[in-house]
């Protein structure tokens, strides 16, 4: 399937389930007593390795008329793991299943493919230490991770300094087999899926929010109910289809039962900043989450965008995307920094720089800032896209075929599956 400059997206569009909270689900339902039901679970090969790491450590799951059925075994309860446990490229759940395994009294060595196996994750180790789990790295960074967990954890109070959902979830995690008071205060909003669903599951955790920090207060005095859980679309994977849609005047694209976040519906905020026409038709609020319908009836071209340092944390994971609307703008768009994009899946920064350059779009890289010098003229295209195994890049860059005169040229699509397994088949449905 390739699409073309002269293709409009539209139709009314169902998101994959989100993967966030497909991780999330099946690690905490794996923490619950009683039998939990998930439907709309992610089947991406990250969330796959979650489950398959859960399965090693304990909890009963299985696949039954298109929903998984999870057995949990109570905090402290983890199983000692008889080999590796092989994460591939999921950063997420390799650093959560840290925590978890940190406050529990057994030994587990944590592995990776060769990307994950270059991600920083001291960030989150350095936390879990702290609580007395005994912890290696290789290079006192990267996978794997050789932990030895601490089933008479320390309850301690934490600052976190670096905006990440994982750190704030690994310690999360490890607070549920630890005695005591845990305090934990954020100094940006990152993504809660894990609060809100500690609260659907009766656990006791208390926020609360002011203009400078977010407060996490957790005690272990509560078991974790099991529940039956609707996974909610995934606006990160959504965002592909909604962006492309905002690109091209006389798009029309309904999305259904997204989830909407507000830490993770920044990219929406910029493409109506940019002069997206994108309606909210109706929300609710299900299991401490909101989920959304939306429309999108787009009649211009868009506009260019400058990004504070301070909005990126919400939308991180949409900056590959939102480079190529920036291009298709006319005037100068900047993202300033960037410098979070350098240690994801690959450096994206670099990759979004070079792969913009290669299709004919002017591009600067300053400090950890992303200049980009759009125009609503048609891009050269051509290139030979280098991803190296990034899904999103690889996502981003193929959709940029929409405003290129020649179609690029992308090696190896196949790390999509990571996060995206159905991505092609929707860009054939949803094309027109």
């Amino acid at each position: 399937m390739t699409i073309k400059n002269n293709t409009l997206i539209k139709g009314t569009y169902f998101p994959p389930g989100d993967k966030s909270i497909s991780h999330r689900i099946l690690i905490l339902s794996s923490q619950a007593v009683g039998k939990s039901e998930i439907s709309n679970l992610l089947e991406g090969e990250d969330v796959l390795n979650t489950l398959k790491a859960m399965r090693i450590l304990g909890a009963n799951i299985s696949k039954k008329n298109k929903k998984y059925v999870v057995f949990g075994i109570p905090p402290g309860g983890l199983f000692q793991p008889n080999k590796p446990i092989d994460f591939g490229n999921s950063g997420t759940g390799i650093r959560l299943i840290c925590g978890l395994i940190a406050s529990n009294n057994i030994k587990a060595k944590l592995v990776g493919d060769g990307s994950l196996s270059k991600r920083p994750m001291k960030r989150v180790t350095v936390h879990l230490k702290k609580i007395g789990a005994l912890i290696n790295l290789k290079k006192d960074s990267y996978p794997p991770i050789k932990i030895q967990g601490d089933g008479e954890a320390l309850p301690l109070k934490y600052n976190i300094m670096i905006p990440s959902a994982q750190i704030k979830s690994a310690i999360m995690l490890s607070a549920l087999n630890t005695k005591g008071l845990i305090e934990i205060k954020e100094f940006k909003t990152t993504r809660d899926h894990t609060e809100n669903m500690l609260k659907a599951m009766g656990y006791n955790i208390k926020v609360k929010e002011d203009n400078k920090y977010r407060y996490i207060k957790m005690i272990n005095d509560k078991d974790l109910n099991s529940l039956n859980y609707n996974v909610p679309g995934d606006p990160s994977s959504a965002a592909f289809f909604i962006t492309a849609a905002c690109l091209k005047p006389g798009s029309k694209l309904i999305i259904k039962n997204m989830l909407f976040n507000k830490t993770r519906t920044g990219f929406i905020s910029t493409l109506k900043k940019m002069g997206a026409k994108i309606k909210i038709l109706k929300k609710k609020r299900v299991n401490f989450e909101l989920v959304a319908d939306l429309k999108i009836e787009q009649k211009k071209y868009l506009k260019p965008i400058i990004l504070e340092a301070k909005d990126i944390p919400l939308q991180v994971d949409e900056i590959p995307i939102l480079s190529i609307a920036a291009s298709f703008a006319e005037g100068k768009s900047i993202f300033k920094g960037l410098k979070e994009l350098t240690v994801k899946e690959s450096n994206r920064l670099l990759l979004i720089h070079q792969n913009l350059k290669k299709m004919g779009v002017n591009s600067e890289i300053k400090g950890f800032d992303l200049h980009i010098y759009g125009s609503n003229n048609l891009k050269k295209g051509g290139a030979n896209i280098v991803h190296h195994n990034d899904h999103r890049i690889v996502m981003s860059f193929y959709l940029a075929n929409l405003i290129c005169v020649k179609n690029n040229k992308i090696k190896d699509k196949s790390c999509v599956k990571t996060s995206y397994p159905s991505f092609f088949h929707h860009i054939l449905k949803y094309s027109h």
